[in-house]
């Protein structure tokens, strides 16, 4: 035949002390207590960092494109995409600068 009451249905709960809760709470209490005086110790120390030089390539001269002395509207669209790369290689070089000059700025 089987078992229709479980084991633990016909047992009295155990009783706690009076004692043992003021020592569960008062323990309970201190932990955290334990746990923010843990980090009260730390001490921020700031060590000086040497300045980062410019690259010499960021500074350095964008070489200007080579302007042919019969200007013919082939050479003339060559010439326009030159001027637009080394454009977009001026601002390249502005954009890392100004990188450079905000990660200074931070420290």
């Amino acid at each position: 035949m089987l078992r229709t009451r479980l084991l633990w249905s016909h047992r009295k709960p155990r009783v706690t002390s009076k004692l043992r809760w003021r020592v569960m709470i008062v323990l309970l209490g201190l932990f955290p207590l334990l746990q923010l005086t843990g980090c009260a110790n730390t001490r921020t120390v700031y060590v000086p960092v040497p300045q980062q030089q410019t690259p010499a390539s960021l500074t350095a001269e964008t070489p200007q494109p080579f302007i042919a002395d019969p200007l013919t509207y082939g050479a003339s669209l060559e010439l326009n995409v030159s001027l637009l790369s080394a454009l977009g290689q001026c601002n390249r070089d502005k954009t890392d600068i100004r990188t450079i000059e905000q990660s200074r700025a931070s420290q």
